[in-house]
């Protein structure tokens, strides 16, 4: 064989040695990173008071539920802060029902969106200002909790002595897109920022879910709060990048049973949430030119290697390298579904849907384009009604 198929079998060789390593890592319950759920939870004891706070933009049709869910926690001791966000619905009205009948609940509401701000970092800011909690939870409104999951949340970071968590949510999926797209696209941010990098203090990753984060309150005042991220569209994994370069430990763990949620709704919906995702996740352009190039060669090679050797395998006498090109192709064509079936059983998803792999990665490459365009300026992020190109907003 020639020098340059030689080269060719190597790279084919590092490819399928990762994979082995996702699937020692997805299959072990050290790497996967902590998992909270009922039945490893503590019992209920105050530890403080809790403050659970909700940003809500024109969330009239989720709003009742998720506060009937935070309002039902075994946790004794919580107050729930709503900041309603400019919402041009019912929301505001919503929310005053439920608190005229529960004094726990307080509404917030904000009219208009400072300069220099974006609009969920600001709206977190604000309900931070109002609590009294020595622990504060951030949680979305599209969000549904357990009835342990304060419990359950504030009795880890007391046992690790953490100063953040934040949990990785179990999605509810609706239909072919969800079920086929959701667990891949999540799959990549999986393999960049691996709970046990997250959980270690030595590691430079930091990554954090937007929709469920408890941090004392110390801490939250010591890094700067939401103020220090002001102008960060995904201002989530922001603030974990902050916390943990600050030298406070934080920590990510799988919420078994704590809390579902919906991400999107629909092909469309996914782009445009996870454009901004992976654009926050990445950032630089390089970064995401990286990304792209290595989920192309680890997940859409193998298919397409495997094709090409079996096509020349049967039209004619395959030669010592397509015959080698072609073992190590189906291996590991083999090891990204082992992979990936362990990852869709662990995220609650029809594992059928692993057929139509590639075409999931094709739109995750896509969304990830659509962050490469944000990055180059030349594309605007529209969220939750409001604009923004760059570290600015252009429309609200």
């Amino acid at each position: 064989m020639a020098i340059l198929e030689w080269a060719v079998l190597l790279v084919a060789a590092g490819v399928m040695a990762i994979w082995v390593s996702r699937a020692l890592q997805i299959y072990s319950a050290r790497s996967r990173g902590p998992v909270l759920a009922r039945e490893t939870t503590g019992p209920a004891a105050a530890a403080g008071l809790v403050s659970i706070i909700m940003p809500a933009k024109d969330e009239e049709a989720n709003i009742r539920a998720a506060l009937e869910t935070v309002l039902a926690q075994d946790y004794p001791d919580i107050e729930v802060i709503v900041v309603d966000d400019r919402s041009r619905d019912g929301t505001a009205d919503a929310v005053r029902e439920v608190a005229a009948a529960d004094p726990r609940v307080r509404l917030i509401p904000v009219k208009e969106l400072p300069p220099g701000w974006f609009g969920k970092p600001h709206a977190m800011h604000i309900g931070a200002g109002e609590a009294r909690g020595q622990w504060l939870l951030f949680v979305d409104a599209d969000c549904r909790q357990a009835p342990h999951s304060v419990r359950a949340a504030v009795n880890f970071l007391a046992e690790h002595q953490g100063e953040m968590l934040s949990l990785w949510p179990v999605l509810e999926m609706h239909g072919f897109w969800e079920n086929a797209v959701q667990p891949v696209a999540g799959s990549v941010l999986v393999a960049w920022f691996r709970p046990s990098w997250v959980n270690n203090p030595k590691r430079r990753a930091a990554f954090a879910n937007g929709q469920y984060i408890l941090i004392r309150r110390d801490t939250y005042r010591a890094v700067g709060g939401h103020e220090a991220i002001r102008s960060e569209i995904v201002e989530d994994i922001a603030l974990a990048r902050l916390v943990k370069r600050s030298g406070h430990r934080l920590w990510n763990a799988i919420g078994a049973d704590l809390f579902t949620t919906r991400m999107y709704d629909s092909l469309g919906a996914m782009y445009k949430g996870w454009t901004r995702i992976y654009y926050g996740a990445f950032k630089s352009i390089a970064w995401l030119a990286g990304v792209m190039a290595l989920t192309l060669l680890f997940t859409l090679a193998p298919f397409a290697a495997l094709a090409w050797a079996a096509v020349l395998a049967a039209i004619g006498d395959p030669s010592p390298f397509v015959q080698a090109m072609f073992c190590l192709a189906a291996l590991t064509t083999l090891l990204v579904f082992v992979t990936m079936r362990r990852y869709f059983i662990a995220g609650k998803a029809n594992p059928w849907y692993l057929f139509f792999y590639p075409l999931a990665v094709v739109l995750a490459l896509a969304f990830q384009f659509g962050a490469v365009l944000r990055a180059l300026g030349l594309r605007s992020v529209t969220w939750r009604g409001t604009t923004y190109k760059g570290s600015k907003v252009v429309s609200k």
